[in-house]
C-alpha cells in the first residue's frame, strides 16, 4: 500500500510541473500531446505503419509482422537473434490474422477477400499462393480478419459479412458459418474447438466446423484470445472493459474476469487488446493499447488472476508476445508492438498525420524484483489518470468552473462547435502574442478575421492539441473523450484507399464506446441538450434532410440544420440555427448543451466551379462570427460559453507537433485578452464541458486531461460581440485550370476525409502559396510518410 501511495505521489508532482509543457523529451521520457508519457522498457527496432499482429516461427529465430496502416501494407521478417528486419514485401492488402504451420505462413489479405501463403526458407520468405475466399472490394465486402490453423484446416473470420469460413487445405474446398456479430479473432484449441471473438458484443463463440458448440460471456469487444501452456484456460482481452476474461475448457464455465487497468473501476480506456502467457503458465500478459502499458497478472492460480504489475511500452501497444528464455529459470523476452511509435512529432515539412507515425518492436526482458517495481512506478507516473474526479492544479475559489462534478456553476449554457481539420500554424502562426510559425499560415487574419478578433479579445490557445489524427476518430474523441480500437484499427484502411467504408460516427455499433458519447451522459443525467449536424445521415425519407443515427440525438435535433454537405454553405447552416434558437429562446426552452457541426473550413480544394478554399474558410469564419454575435446578443449570454474544436489538424502543417489545431473558448465567464499556454487536448474541453454541467467524465482522458480553469474568471464581462464583416469575397470559385483540377475530378468530397490528404493538402498549398509544398524530410528522429 506504501508503494502505491508513494507511485501516485511521484505521479500527482509530475503531472503537476508538466502542465505548462509542449509535446516533447524531457528527463528521459517523451511528453504525448494528449498529456501523457511515453518511457518505453528495454529497446526497439523500427517497423512500418501501424503494426497490428505478429507470429513466431516455430523455431523461435523470426518474427513476421502484418500492418494495418495507411500506407501500403507491408509484411515484414524480423531476424530475432540478430534484432533486425531482415525483409519487407508490399502487400495489396492485411488487416491482422497471421499465423505459422511449420516453415508455411498464412497472412490475412483484408479487404482483398484473401490468404495470403509463404514459404520460410533459410531466413526468408517465399511467396507461395494466395487462397481466394471471395472477390475484392468493392464486388465483395467480407473483409478478412483473424486466422487459425488446425492441422489441415484453415479457419478465417470475416468482418463485413460476419462470417466464419473454412479452407481444406488438402482438397481445398471451403466451408461457411454465420457468426452472431462482427468477428475479431479466433483460436483453435488443442482438441480442434474454434474459439471466435465477437467485437462488437460480450461474448466468445466456439465452433466444431460449422456447428456451434457453445458462447461464453466475457467483457465488452473482446479481441485476442490466447490459451495457457496447459490448454486448459483460455485468456480473452477486452478492449473497451480494461480487463481479461479467463475460462476454463473444460468446464466451459468462466472462472475470472481480472482488471488490467491501472486503478480499480477504472472508467473506459486502457482498451486491452492483446494476451500471452510464459511458457511456464504462471503468467499472462495484456497490452492495455491506449494506456501504452502491459499488465503483468499472476494465473498460477486460474480462479483467482493476481495483477502484479506493469511495464511501461511504447504509444499504443497492439501486441504482446513472449519467446521462452534459454534457461529453464528464465520467463523469456517479451516483444511488443507499438502502434504509433514511441513519440509524436511536428509536420514542419507537411508530412502527413497519417503516415507520420511509425510503429516500433520492442524487445523486453522479463523484469523481477527491483525491476519490476521500477517499471510498474514508472507506467503510474507517465500517466496522469487516477481515480479522483478532482482536480485542484490550476483551480481557484470562485472559478466558474468547478473542480468537481456536482458543485454549481453560474454557467448554465454550452455551445460546442465541432469544425474540420485544421491546424493552429495554418490559421494562428501570424498571432504575434502565440507560438506560432508565420511561414505556415495559409487562412491568415485576411481570411478568418473573426476567429483572430475573437481569440486576441478572449483567450488565445497555443498548447492545444487534437486527441485524434483524422476525422475518423476525431469525431469520436469530439463526442467521447475515446475512440474505441475499432475505430483506432479501422480507419486507415479507409484512409488508404483500399476499401474498407467510413462507418466511424454512429453507422458502425462496434465503434460505439461502451460509455456512450456526451449527448448519452446528458441524457442519463437530466442535462437538455440539442444537436445540429453531429453525427447525422441522410435521411431516404426526406430528401434534403439529415437524421442523426443516435437515439438519443433523434430524439433531440434541428431537422432543418445539415450535417457533412461541403456543397451546403455554412450561412445557410447559420439560418437554419438561427430559426431555431429563436424558437427555443422565445418559449424559454434553450437546451443547456447544444451541439453544432460546422464543417466547411475543410474546403473543396480547387474543384472547378466550387468555392475557392479561401471563400469556404472565410465562410466558415464568418458564419461562426454571427453565431458568437447572435448568441451574446441573447438573454442566454451571460449565462453562456462556447468552446470551438477541429476535430483533428490533418490537414495541414504544423512547427510544433501535429496534432496541434485551432480552439476557441468564448464567454463573459472567459477571460479577455489572455494568452492561455496550458498543455490542453480535445479532452480538455469535454472535461471543462462536463464539470459546469455537472456531467461525470466518460474515459480516463476526461478524466486525466487539464480542464480549462486559467481561461475562465470568477468577474464576467458581459460585453456582447459584434461579427466582423468578411474581407476577401466569399463568392469566389475556383477557375477552370486551377492547379490540381484535373486530380480533383477523382477525389470524393461526399464523404468526410474520402479524399487522399497528403495529395489534397499539397494542392491546396499551391493553390493559396502559389509555391511548391516543401517536400517532406526523412529522417529517424522526425519519421516520414
Amino acid at each position: 500500500m506504501k508503494k502505491i501511495l508513494y507511485f501516485f505521489l511521484v505521479d500527482l508532482i509530475m503531472s503537476a510541473l508538466c502542465v505548462a509543457q509542449t509535446p516533447g523529451e524531457a528527463n528521459n521520457r517523451y511528453l504525448l500531446p494528449n498529456g501523457w508519457w511515453l518511457s518505453p522498457a528495454g529497446h526497439s527496432i523500427a517497423l512500418g505503419d501501424l503494426p497490428l499482429n505478429a507470429a513466431v516461427s516455430p523455431d523461435g529465430k523470426y518474427l513476421a509482422v502484418t500492418h494495418g496502416g495507411v500506407s501500403k501494407p507491408v509484411l515484414m521478417l524480423v531476424d530475432l537473434t540478430n534484432e533486425k528486419v531482415v525483409q519487407s514485401i508490399q502487400l495489396r492488402d492485411s488487416w491482422l490474422g497471421i499465423a505459422f504451420q511449420g516453415k508455411k505462413l498464412f497472412v490475412s489479405g483484408g479487404n482483398q477477400n484473401c490468404v495470403y501463403t509463404f514459404d520460410l526458407d533459410h531466413g526468408e520468405l517465399h511467396d507461395s499462393s494466395a487462397i481466394k475466399f471471395a472477390d475484392p472490394v468493392p464486388k465483395s465486402t467480407a473483409w478478412a480478419a483473424g486466422l487459425d490453423v488446425y492441422k489441415h484446416t484453415l479457419a478465417v473470420v470475416f468482418r463485413g459479412d460476419s462470417t466464419l469460413r473454412y479452407y481444406d487445405l488438402g482438397n481445398k474446398k471451403i466451408l461457411t458459418a454465420k457468426l452472431d456479430g462482427m468477428p475479431y479473432y479466433c483460436k483453435y484449441t488443442r482438441d480442434g474447438i474454434l474459439l471466435v471473438s465477437i467485437w462488437g458484443s460480450k461474448k466468445v463463440e466456439a465452433f466444431s466446423s460449422k456447428k456451434l458448440l457453445y458462447n461464453f460471456r466475457t467483457g465488452d469487444h473482446p479481441t485476442e484470445i490466447c490459451l495457457s501452456p496447459s490448454g486448459m484456460f483460455a485468456y480473452v482481452a477486452n478492449s473497451n472493459d480494461n480487463s481479461v476474461t479467463v475460462f476454463n475448457l473444460e468446464t466451459r464455465k468462466v472462472t475470472a474476469t481480472v482488471s488490467t487497468a491501472l486503478y480499480p473501476d477504472s472508467p473506459e480506456g486502457s482498451t486491452t487488446n492483446s494476451v500471452c502467457a510464459t511458457s511456464d503458465g504462471r503468467f499472462m500478459l495484456a497490452a492495455n493499447a491506449d494506456n501504452n502499458s502491459v499488465a503483468i497478472i499472476n494465473v498460477s492460480k486460474p480462479n483467482s488472476p493476481t495483477p502484479v504489475g506493469f511495464i511501461p511500452v511504447g504509444w499504443y501497444p497492439t501486441k504482446v508476445m513472449i519467446v521462452p528464455g534459454k534457461k529453464h529459470d528464465e520467463e523469456g523476452t517479451i516483444l511488443v508492438l507499438n502502434g504509433k511509435g514511441e513519440r509524436s512529432y511536428a509536420n514542419p515539412q507537411h508530412q502527413y498525420i497519417g503516415t507520420l507515425l511509425k510503429g516500433t518492436l520492442s524487445f523486453i526482458d522479463f523484469p523481477i524484483g527491483r525491476e519490476s517495481s521500477k517499471y510498474t512506478q514508472q507506467v503510474y507516473a507517465n500517466t496522469p489518470y487516477r481515480p479522483s474526479v478532482s482536480k485542484e492544479a490550476g483551480f481557484e475559489p470562485g472559478n466558474p468552473v468547478p473542480n468537481k462534478v456536482g458543485v454549481a456553476s453560474p454557467i448554465k449554457y454550452i455551445f460546442y462547435f465541432i469544425k474540420e481539420n485544421r491546424t493552429y500554424d495554418q490559421v494562428f502562426g501570424d498571432i504575434k502574442q502565440g507560438n506560432g510559425d508565420t511561414s505556415l499560415v495559409m487562412f491568415g487574419e485576411t481570411v478568418t478575421p473573426n476567429l483572430h478578433k475573437l481569440v486576441t479579445s478572449f483567450v488565445l490557445l497555443d498548447n492545444l492539441y487534437a486527441d485524434a489524427e483524422v476525422s475518423a476518430d476525431g469525431h469520436n474523441w469530439s463526442t467521447a473523450a475515446y475512440a474505441t480500437d475499432y475505430v483506432e484499427k479501422s480507419w486507415p484502411s479507409n484512409y488508404g484507399g483500399r476499401g474498407a467504408p467510413y462507418d466511424f460516427e454512429g453507422e458502425e455499433k462496434t465503434a460505439a464506446p461502451t460509455s456512450g458519447y456526451i449527448w448519452d451522459d446528458c441524457a442519463k443525467h437530466g442535462v437538455t441538450l440539442r444537436d445540429y449536424g453531429e453525427f447525422v445521415d441522410s435521411d431516404p425519407d426526406n430528401p434534403g434532410l439529415d437524421r442523426p443515427n443516435q437515439k438519443v440525438l433523434a430524439e433531440n435535433f434541428d431537422p432543418a440544420y445539415k450535417g457533412w454537405d461541403l456543397e451546403y454553405s455554412d450561412l445557410d447552416r447559420y439560418k437554419a440555427w438561427e430559426k431555431d434558437f429563436d424558437s427555443l429562446v422565445n418559449i424559454g426552452k434553450l437546451p443547456q448543451f447544444n451541439i453544432i457541426r460546422l464543417p466547411n473550413d475543410h474546403t473543396s480544394g480547387t474543384r472547378k466551379g466550387t468555392l475557392t478554399p479561401q471563400a469556404m474558410v472565410a465562410q466558415n469564419d464568418y458564419a461562426l462570427g454571427m453565431f458568437v454575435d447572435k448568441i451574446s446578443h441573447s438573454s442566454a449570454w451571460s449565462q453562456s460559453a462556447i468552446f470551438v474544436i477541429e476535430d483533428d489538424a490533418q490537414n495541414g502543417a504544423d512547427h510544433v507537433d501535429a496534432h496541434r489545431t485551432e480552439a476557441l473558448v468564448l464567454g463573459p465567464f472567459v477571460k479577455r485578452n489572455f494568452v492561455d499556454h496550458t498543455l490542453y487536448s480535445t479532452s480538455s474541453i469535454l472535461r471543462t464541458m462536463e464539470l459546469i454541467l455537472g456531467l461525470p467524465p466518460m474515459s480516463q482522458y476526461d478524466v486525466a486531461a487539464n480542464p480549462m480553469f486559467d481561461s475562465f474568471t470568477p468577474s464576467p464581462d458581459t460585453s456582447s460581440y459584434t461579427v466582423v464583416q468578411p474581407l476577401i469575397d466569399l463568392n469566389a470559385k475556383n477557375k477552370a485550370g486551377e492547379y490540381g483540377q484535373n486530380l480533383m475530378k477523382k477525389m470524393n468530397f461526399k464523404v468526410a476525409d474520402a479524399v487522399p490528404d497528403r495529395l489534397f493538402n499539397e494542392i491546396l498549398w499551391k493553390a493559396i502559396k502559389g509555391t511548391e509544398m516543401p517536400a517532406p524530410r526523412y529522417s529517424i528522429i522526425s519519421g516520414g510518410n
